[in-house]
């Protein structure tokens, strides 16, 4: 998980990051829920909103929890750092490329990424089809190709 930025990051874009990225499979609710208790811990007073991120039972109320607080979030700093957990989980084996494009795509359009994001990870995904039918490329240059576009649309930029 990102948490170097989730550090710094206000209360709002922590809490997008935590819900797309738990609507999309990314994140768990345990991370939320860890996010949150230090969260509490470091205040003296600390949000309802957080208490009740981190008192969550399931995933749906956790879900609610994150909702409540992410009005006023930077959505594309959410997505960055949801794309840079997505580097680091299919560079350990986590997940396909397939996978790793599909939801990169959702991950763009549910934050508000820029399109050609999106279209970046869409024209990855066609190239997996093409390789998968064994029409064009190799699968060591599309996962190449996967990493450098995870790299560059991630927060480690």
């Amino acid at each position: 998980m990102h948490t170097t930025s989730l550090d710094v990051a206000d209360d709002a874009t922590a809490c997008a990051f935590f819900r797309i990225g738990l609507v999309l499979g990314v994140l768990d609710e345990e991370a939320s829920r860890e996010w949150a208790y230090a969260r509490i811990e470091a205040r003296d007073t600390p949000a309802i909103e957080i208490i009740e991120i981190a008192t969550a039972h399931d995933r749906n109320a956790a879900l609610d929890a994150l909702q409540a607080v992410t009005a006023h979030a930077d959505w594309p700093a959410a997505g960055r750092w949801l794309l840079e957990d997505l580097l680091v989980q299919f560079q350990s084996g986590q997940r396909s490329a397939l996978d790793t494009c599909r939801t990169a795509m959702r991950v763009a359009h549910a934050t508000q990424l820029p399109e050609d994001v999106y279209y970046a990870f869409d024209g990855l995904e066609d190239e997996l089809v093409l390789l998968a039918n064994g029409i064009y490329g190799t699968v060591a240059g599309l996962e190449a190709d996967l990493v450098d576009a995870l790299k560059q649309h991630s927060a480690t930029v």
